[in-house]
């Protein structure tokens, strides 16, 4: 008997018809048995339980490895199928798809460098994440907006006062200044 825990990149905030997919995946795999609180996969020398964490979904408990070792990229394959990401563990390097935008004021940003973008309640985003950009100086509020597939981060040029509309457009060239220094030249920022 082998006991396993692994963590897929299948993050907590995704959508009911997410979880509705998951779920019949699961029960397409051999062994399944709906347990009380979890789903779980049951036999004489199996015990697999599964639960939701913020570092993805946890498969823990025992499975002789002969199955795991097929069954287990089977799970993977069905759910990358279903989910139509690539699943896997996220400490393997499998990204996590957000499935609601990041939403930040421009105000509350720490730090950023060539590599990261940091705000004050310490979320980092990666610039490598990011495949596209927008932005946008005619909203309300105005916004740079950058995505890929599995991430969308928006970051709000929010001011308020009798000057709101200069202090936005001023400080919304601000930010676009220091993206522009940083030689975060991948991204189309002209």
């Amino acid at each position: 008997m082998s006991d396993h825990v692994v963590c897929l990149n299948i993050h907590y905030s995704a959508p009911d018809e997410i979880w509705e997919k998951v779920n019949k995946v699961f029960q397409s795999m051999d062994y399944y048995n709906r347990g009380n609180d979890c789903l779980t996969w049951h036999e004489a020398d199996i015990e697999l339980y599964t639960s939701t964490e913020p570092g993805g979904i946890q498969i823990s408990g025992e499975m002789p490895d002969e199955i795991w070792d097929k069954w287990y990229p089977e799970l993977k394959s069905k759910l990358t199928e279903a989910l139509g990401y690539e699943i896997g563990e996220p400490e393997n390097g499998f990204a996590f798809k957000y499935w609601k935008p990041f939403v930040k004021n421009h105000n509350y940003i720490k730090s950023i460098d060539k590599e990261h973008l940091v705000f004050k309640d310490l979320s980092t985003f990666t610039w490598s994440d990011f495949t596209d950009f927008e932005r946008d100086i005619t909203a309300n509020p105005p916004f740079f907006r950058f995505s890929s597939p599995l991430i969308e981060l928006k970051i709000t040029v929010e001011c308020s006062g009798f000057f709101a509309k200069k202090a936005q457009r001023d400080e919304f060239h601000e930010l676009h200044s220091k993206l522009n220094a940083l030689g975060i030249h991948t991204l189309d920022l002209s």
